[in-house]
């Protein structure tokens, strides 16, 4: 069970519930939005931000699906990952991701968070074997994600080689998107949305629980 209970107003009933239905192609609350409609101003906020993130950037599809897996999998968010929600089946990011062309091998590549470009090498190897399977772009933006989620601080050479691929707009769309799935995969967590705060994510893309 979540840590703080699901609110799912009835339509007509809520004007920031209503909105946050509006936003989602089914028209469904899922439970992510359940846990934010406690705090009906801050799930107000969360949808307006995740809604140009999501849909009002220019950003490549697969590039934007590529960041948020690679959150979901550096912070063990597996209901970001890929989940199946009290309404049925949701098309969480690796689904999303693959039907924005992101491959089986990139979709390992980016769940394969023993190989991260971390500043801080001592904690974490170097990112190497499965970058293979990632253009320079892919590569460089797991590196980026990789600092900003691990680090905070960005190194310069990394933040460099981004820059050399991406406008400054797309720039700031990378980051807003990396600290978006931030903030979204540390409340699933925290809270335990879904019931999965203790499912792992497997380098090959698939679930599985942490005690299995």
């Amino acid at each position: 069970m979540p840590r703080i209970p699901y609110v799912f107003p009835d339509p007509g009933t809520s004007p920031v519930a209503d909105e946050i239905r509006s936003r989602r192609k089914d028209g469904k609350l899922i439970e992510l939005d359940g846990v934010f409609l406690n705090a009906p101003a801050i799930a107000e906020g969360y949808s307006h931000l995740l809604g140009a993130v999501r849909q009002k950037s220019t950003l490549d599809a697969a590039l934007r699906e590529l960041l948020i897996l690679r959150v979901a999998a550096l912070n063990s968010a597996a209901y970001e990952w890929q989940v199946t929600h009290i309404f049925g089946t949701r098309k969480a990011h690796e689904v999303i991701g693959r039907a924005a062309g992101l491959t089986d091998s990139q979709i390992s590549a980016i769940g394969d968070v023993a190989h991260t470009h971390s500043p801080s090498p001592a904690q974490h190897p170097p990112f190497e074997s499965s970058a293979s399977a990632l253009s320079p772009l892919f590569t460089i933006a797991l590196a980026y994600t990789d600092a900003m989620t691990i680090d905070i601080k960005v190194p310069q050479e990394i933040f460099a080689a981004l820059k050399a691929h991406l406008s400054d707009q797309q720039i700031m769309e990378v980051t807003a998107t990396v600290a978006s799935y931030n903030m979204v995969s540390r409340v699933l967590v925290a809270l335990d949305v879904g019931d999965m705060a203790d499912v792992v994510i497997p380098s090959s893309g698939g679930l599985g629980n942490a005690s299995s």
